[in-house]
């Protein structure tokens, strides 16, 4: 029998720092280089998470996503199946709150 529990159950802090440090780099990429080389080889999930750090409404319609599609998406990999459910039933303030703080983080240097 497999226990399933841990899906339900947040990622560890690893997991979050790690999903940090993906995006913010392929954000500066998107800056370098734009979307082109990336668009098609990347995961949804990654170019959607990619989009909103840029706040690229233009590539989350190209996906099919708005703004709270991608988050909604994004909540339940940040949180866990039931923490990311109780945050986007409440407004994903969370989500947010992570997304928003994420620009902040890019360098500079890289536009």
């Amino acid at each position: 029998m497999n226990d399933d529990s841990s899906i339900f159950e947040p990622p560890d802090q690893g997991q979050v720092t790690r999903h940090v440090e993906d995006l913010i780099h392929r954000a500066n990429l998107v800056r370098r280089g734009g979307w082109h080389q990336y668009r098609h080889v990347w995961s949804c999930g990654e170019v959607i998470g990619t989009a909103l750090v840029l706040d690229d409404d233009a590539e989350l319609q190209r996906c099919g996503e708005t703004t709270i599609s991608a988050l909604e998406r994004w909540a339940f990999d940040l949180w866990g199946i039931t923490d990311g459910q109780a945050d986007t039933d409440a407004g994903l303030p969370r989500t947010r709150a992570w997304f928003g703080s994420l620009p902040a983080d890019i360098p500079s240097t890289t536009r």
